[in-house]
């Protein structure tokens, strides 16, 4: 028994010492393996991030990344901070999410990676690839840079039909109105719209609402509305809601109707452009998306196309005044990161590269695109026609990038704004009380008026250089 015993222990002596070698000639054991929680849970976003995550893996065999998707980001990853069970990566579409854990100091800091020269390194290519803006945002109100934008999109699109279009009568705020009661008069209907999208239903309608404001408020107006600091009963954003209105209340200017739209989700309700013949001729944000059972596809600038959207302008503006700078309301997917390792810290590296920046617009060339300036400018240079090319070019150029409004607001705040969009489009004539209800949600999810980043510094002819008073501001219509 005693032999037994010495033959047992030597056995797994031996054991212990082969699986050490194995570790010391680089075996399984030496593999890092990263976990990053996503929203993207299906379809063309899962498989374009896997493309990046798969140029990663190619370039540093020793690291294993898992893409760990969840509907409920948000809530997923808050419980996992709270109970130190935080994956390593995470990816926020939520500018206030990233400046609430920043806030916690549970991120880190891409500026103090223990690998020093990988850090100074990421910090560098930031600073000069990136706008101000993006880097900013990346900051979450502080000093120190916390995330990499992963993929960026344009809202302030306009999609429409070309077989029935003509981009000149719509390409001011008075034409693309004018356009749409054109149609209802005809039987036509000018407006796609649809809401649900839930836990987050309503949110397209925020969109439009946050367009409407910059284009007509300016940038400032539109930073002292996200930092709780411009009421939602001010003119400002009163004109915002009636504008949107005016667009999509009446009777026959949305597809199907305010029921129909406030139950189709997000990503079909583009379908009915691409049907023949359309069912409405008109959309508005950051994608449009055919269906994919269709048996041929629209064709992009052939059969459907986008303008920028219009400026509308104060009400109140004299006749001579100048026009104000182009400005376009954009989003973007963070990438922080809350586990510091060697391996995690060049992921995020490579996410800002050049070369991972260039993966998913080319997966996704008319819906996603590049928050690194050198890339856009040169996808803009090689299809300076294209769809993908002219927004790549929006980008590219010297206008004001103001980050989504109902993303860079308190999660409290946001989720009130989805539904108010809901109630809303129910029942129009509510809107009073509807904006009454959103200052008080204002007052709690605001203990104190903030400062954030969602607008650089807005320019000398931005049509309001700072919060209007209400005896100057735009007036509703």
């Amino acid at each position: 028994m005693r032999q037994q015993r010495r033959t047992a222990l030597r056995l797994l002596l031996v054991l212990t010492l082969l699986a050490a070698s194995a570790s010391c000639l680089g075996g399984p054991s030496d593999r890092s393996v990263l976990t990053v929680l996503t929203p993207w849970t299906a379809g063309a976003e899962q498989e374009a991030f896997q493309a990046v995550i798969d140029a990663f893996e190619a370039d540093n065999p020793g690291i294993t990344v898992h893409a760990s998707p969840t509907r409920a980001l948000d809530q997923v990853l808050r419980a996992g901070v709270q109970k130190g069970e935080e994956p390593d990566l995470a990816v926020m579409a939520n500018p206030g999410a990233l400046r609430s854990y920043a806030q916690q100091q549970v991120l880190v800091p891409l500026d103090g990676f223990r690998d020093g020269a990988l850090g100074r390194g990421l910090v560098e290519l930031l600073e000069s690839d990136y706008d101000p803006q993006w880097y900013r945002l990346g900051q979450a109100g502080t000093e120190h840079p916390y995330a990499v934008v992963v993929k960026a999109s344009v809202k302030s699109l306009i999609w429409y039909d070309r077989r029935q279009l003509d981009a000149r009568s719509i390409d001011s705020w008075e034409g693309l109105v004018g356009v749409g009661r054109s149609m209802v008069r005809r039987g036509e209907t000018p407006w796609c719209l649809a809401v649900a999208d839930p836990p987050n239903s309503g949110w397209p309608g925020t969109d439009w609402i946050e367009d409407i404001l910059l284009h007509q408020s300016g940038a400032d107006a539109y930073t002292a509305w996200v930092d709780g600091r411009l009421k939602w009963t001010s003119p400002q954003v009163s004109a915002a809601w009636q504008e949107w209105g005016r667009s999509v209340t009446a009777q026959g200017a949305v597809y199907g109707g305010p029921l129909t739209a406030l139950l189709t989700s997000y990503g079909e309700g583009a379908y009915p452009l691409f049907t023949a013949p359309p069912g409405c001729h008109l959309g508005h944000g950051a994608l449009v998306t055919p269906d994919p059972a269709a048996r041929t596809g629209p064709l992009p600038g052939e059969d459907y196309d986008f303008v920028p959207f219009p400026d509308l302008g104060p009400v109140s503006a004299p006749v001579s005044a100048p026009a104000p700078a182009p400005a376009y309301e954009v989003s973007g997917d963070l990438v922080a990161m809350f586990r510091d390792s060697p391996g995690a810290e060049k992921f995020m590296a490579f996410l800002a590269s050049r070369k991972a920046q260039r993966i998913w617009p080319q997966h996704q060339p008319e819906a996603a695109f590049s928050a690194n300036r050198t890339v856009t400018q040169a996808l803009s240079r090689e299809a300076p026609g294209s769809i993908a090319g002219r927004i790549n070019g929006l980008l590219a150029s010297p206008a004001t990038l103001c980050f989504d409004a109902s993303d860079s607001m308190p999660s409290t705040m946001a989720a009130a704004f989805n539904h108010a969009v809901l109630d809303y489009l129910n029942d129009p004539a509510q809107l009073p009380a509807i904006l009454t209800g959103l200052d008080r949600a204002q007052a709690d999810a605001y203990p104190q008026p903030t400062r954030s980043s969602v607008c650089p510094a807005s320019s000398p002819s931005s049509p309001s250089s700072s919060p209007p008073s209400p005896s100057t501001a735009a007036r509703p219509r």
